[in-house]
């Protein structure tokens, strides 16, 4: 045993649309893997859909479960719920490439943050 620590990477979590892609989702899946993985983040899961209908509870329990980021294939995935999304994770979208930032003071919303860069 060397002594040496592991640091626990940030958890995020995939939401794919079917009825909103243009891909299969397995594509989908491994570009959301690509993803996670360049960002830096543990992938915890992946919620294929092909309506919205169970959001809302998926949403609100990722900061019970240590979720802190969301990722999409595109902003069409979020359609009507980014800005509920915002108050709980950042969301990272393939299309535009960049991170939404998630809300961190009540009424104050910071804009779009193009490009993938290094870890978040």
């Amino acid at each position: 045993m060397t002594g040496a620590t592991t640091e626990r990477r940030p958890w995020a979590y995939a939401l794919l649309r079917t009825d909103k892609s243009e891909r299969i989702e397995s594509v989908e899946s491994r570009r959301i893997g690509d993803l996670a993985e360049r960002l830096g983040f543990e992938l915890r899961g992946v919620h294929a859909a092909n309506s919205d209908a169970d959001f809302a509870p998926l949403f609100a329990s990722f900061e019970l479960s240590g979720i802190t980021a969301l990722l999409v294939p595109s902003v069409l995935h979020m359609t009507g719920w980014m800005d509920v999304v915002r108050h709980h994770v950042d969301v990272w979208t393939l299309d535009p490439p960049g991170r939404w930032p998630r809300h961190s003071t009540p009424g104050i919303t910071t804009a779009f943050l193009p490009g993938m860069g290094g870890n978040r």
